[in-house]
């Protein structure tokens, strides 16, 4: 269960410890409510004038949703997706093992299942 920003930067460097194939351009973190989970997906296409990009599932990790901590949420969905990108911006910033996969991606977006795309990179 991911917890805090320790928890979420261990959760992705793993998701990402994997061989992605080439043609994945643009990754998406989902947040799903009720029950809270995560996931983290990548395209092989991106279009930045239009979200759906983010529905081509083109790569998934083995462990595909993981469980988030209710805490994160605190009193509304917009305080968790505040975490989740100032999480991401942690992971970004750091010297994990796989960061580059994300950094050199056109793109890397944080949002709700069915909402609107938050742009971190």
């Amino acid at each position: 269960m991911i917890k805090n920003k320790t928890d979420f930067i261990e959760w992705i460097d793993l998701q990402l410890d994997v061989e992605i194939p080439d043609d994945i351009i643009a990754f998406n973190i989902n947040i799903y409510e009720s029950p809270f989970n995560i996931e983290i997906i990548g395209s092989s296409e991106y279009t930045p004038d239009d979200d759906d990009w983010a529905c081509n599932e083109d790569w998934i990790p083995v462990k595909r949703i993981s469980q988030i901590s209710d805490k994160l949420f605190e009193d509304s969905w917009q305080k968790a997706e505040l975490n989740i990108i100032s999480f991401t911006e942690s992971y970004l910033s750091s010297n994990s093992k796989n960061v580059n996969k994300l950094k050199l991606a056109k793109a890397l977006t944080v949002g709700f299942v069915d909402g609107d795309l938050n742009y971190v990179q």
